[in-house]
């Protein structure tokens, strides 16, 4: 039977093409991974170098692709693994490794991005090296080989940077959703750049950074390779196409409306407990934190002009209407104050027989009481916290309910209920890493919500970066609904974040500054009555899905192009 001569296609003289030896090259590839996740990490809290997001995917884009699929996962998934674990080392504070085992789920995304853009801009018709070289192109080098024009380079830049906003927002809402930290969020000391969120959401300002990653890549990928070869550098299109992205994002920032002039002001009063939590409370801590909030409270109660105080989540470990040390403290505070209180609390209710005192469900609830000590309004918080305040599946995997000790699980609300504060404010109230969810803001200032509120206790992370990185999250709901947003926590990081983005007033010790005490602070609060809804509030994360469907129509392409190359080979095969 006669053997078929296997050919092999030369490569062209002008060809990016990086032949390494097998070491060096997985070497290259290993270290740009950990290069670009590192370069994420230090972009978010505590470093906050926003500037590392604007090249920080410039090492893996630049590194060689293998061809083979088991070095490419392991290179992705170095590169999630390494940003996501470092990313969210402060998660570890709870125990049970919960930083790394959230890690790896998290890794997956920038992990499939890696993978799907090494497949569209390394194709598997697009690889044909010698048979001595097994690993080739880069895939900032690679745009430029699969299709010479123009627009076809400029189109793969922009499905690249599509591709990322995808995975973000699967992120999101996948298994309840983890929205943390999406790349956007680096940048927000920069108001102007935030304006472009009251139209696309946070994801718009992620796609502007994934582009001008992919156009200095490509600019570095080029130059250098031409550079050593002595020829002239040309035009290099994907880095056209980043500027041209940039200038359309300031542009709409340009023209964006500024946000609407407060027409009234509310003097709120944030209290800041500091108080360490347990899963389990003894009666000395409660008796603790009672007489915490108390003094504190009472003396902000002489502040003049107050109408509101706010408490935050979970301020005292008991029920706040079900216990009766918390009720007495709770009407002592509130006949000293003359004003409404808001504050959060662990609220029960009959599941099914109201008789039966252990046939309840518990809610994590906002809720606002009279200055003549009674229940006004409640908010029960609807995104539970996994494995914090509920476990999934627990019915299925008891075992896991056993080992993490919650207990009971708590129940979701239904109702984004608004409350009514007087003077025409009406406030929408987030409760713990809601206000991570943009969704959420955004139904409450559909409801009629013309101010955002956070109460959320972050000390179950002691002094660590996770309360600085979710109050920064805060900052984009309030840019993007044009609302100010009041946030109290317990632990840290109380302030007011107004409509442009900018922080005022956190509570600080006035000495060393820092983030974590105890104490309480007055806040003038600008609110406009009437203010119109943004576009974003309106229509959502268009952007997003507009992304992940330019997203999935491109690798629905790359599927229809690799089934017609088979099926010609196929035939080619048979001819013979």
């Amino acid at each position: 039977m006669p053997t078929r001569e296997k050919v092999v296609e030369p490569v062209a003289p002008g060809d990016n093409v990086a032949y390494l030896a097998g070491p060096r090259r997985l070497i290259s590839m290993l270290a740009a991974a950990l290069g670009s996740g590192l370069l994420l990490t230090v972009a978010y809290a505590p470093l906050e170098l926003d500037v590392a997001a604007w090249f920080a995917l410039c090492p893996i884009l630049l590194a060689p692709v293998s061809r083979r699929w088991r070095i490419r996962i392991l290179i992705g998934l170095l590169f999630g693994f390494t940003h996501t674990v470092t990313n969210l080392f402060w998660l570890n504070e709870v125990g049970f490794g919960a930083g790394v085992l959230l890690a790896v789920y998290c890794a997956v995304f920038p992990a499939a991005w890696y993978l799907f853009s090494a497949l569209i801009t390394n194709p598997p018709w697009a690889l044909r090296p010698p048979h001595h070289a097994a690993d080739t192109l880069r895939p900032a080098q690679a745009i430029s080989r699969l299709e010479a024009s123009p627009l076809r380079l400029m189109i793969l830049t922009l499905e690249l940077a599509a591709l990322w906003v995808a995975l973000e927002w699967v992120q999101s809402w996948l298994f309840t959703g983890f929205p943390w930290n999406q790349l956007a969020i680096t940048q927000w000391r920069h108001t102007q750049l935030l304006t472009l969120t009251r139209f696309t959401g946070v994801y718009g300002l992620s796609f502007v950074i994934v582009a001008a990653n992919i156009g200095l890549a490509r600019v570095i990928g080029d130059r250098s390779g031409r550079w050593i070869r002595g020829e002239k550098t040309g035009i290099s299109w994907p880095a056209v196409t980043a500027a041209a992205v940039m200038c359309v994002a300031l542009g709409i920032t340009w023209l964006a409306e500024s946000p609407p002039v407060p027409d009234t002001h509310l003097k709120i009063i944030g209290v800041q407990g500091h108080i360490p939590q347990c899963r389990d409370f003894t009666e000395e801590q409660l008796d603790d934190a009672l007489t915490v909030y108390r003094d504190l409270t009472l003396a902000a109660a002489g502040t003049p002009g107050l109408d509101l105080v706010v408490w935050p989540e979970s301020a005292v470990p008991a029920a706040l209407l079900w216990d009766s040390k918390a009720g007495g403290v709770l009407s002592e505070v509130l006949s000293a104050l003359d004003c409404p209180l808001l504050a959060g609390s662990v609220q029960y209710a009959p599941a099914t027989n109201p008789d039966d005192e252990n046939d309840f469900i518990m809610f994590n609830s906002a809720l606002l009481f009279s200055a003549d000590d009674k229940l006004v309004q409640v908010y029960h918080k609807i995104r539970r916290v996994p494995f914090g305040e509920y476990v999934p599946f627990g019915d299925y995997l008891p075992w896991l309910v056993t080992a993490i000790g919650m207990g009971r699980d708590l129940t979701p609300g239904k109702e984004f209920t608004v409350f009514d504060l007087g003077r025409g404010v009406h406030a929408g109230v987030n409760i713990c890493f809601e206000d991570a969810f943009p969704d959420i803001s955004r139904e409450f200032t559909k409801r009629g919500a013309n101010l955002l509120i956070t109460v959320t206790n972050d000390a179950w992370y002691a002094e660590s970066a996770g309360s600085r990185q979710h109050m920064l999250h805060a900052v984009f709901r309030a840019v993007e609904n044009a609302r100010p947003l009041f946030r109290a926590g317990n632990n840290s990081d109380t302030c007011l974040i107004t409509p442009d983005g900018k922080i005022h007033g956190a509570l600080v010790d006035p000495v060393t500054g820092n983030r974590f005490v105890r104490g309480f602070q007055s806040y003038k609060v600008p609110v406009a009555t009437e203010a119109p809804l943004t576009f974003y509030t309106r229509y959502g994360d268009v952007f997003a899905k507009l992304c992940a469907a330019a997203a999935a129509v491109s690798l629905l392409r790359l599927l229809v192009r690799w089934l017609t190359r088979k099926r010609q080979l196929a035939n080619l095969f048979a001819a013979d």
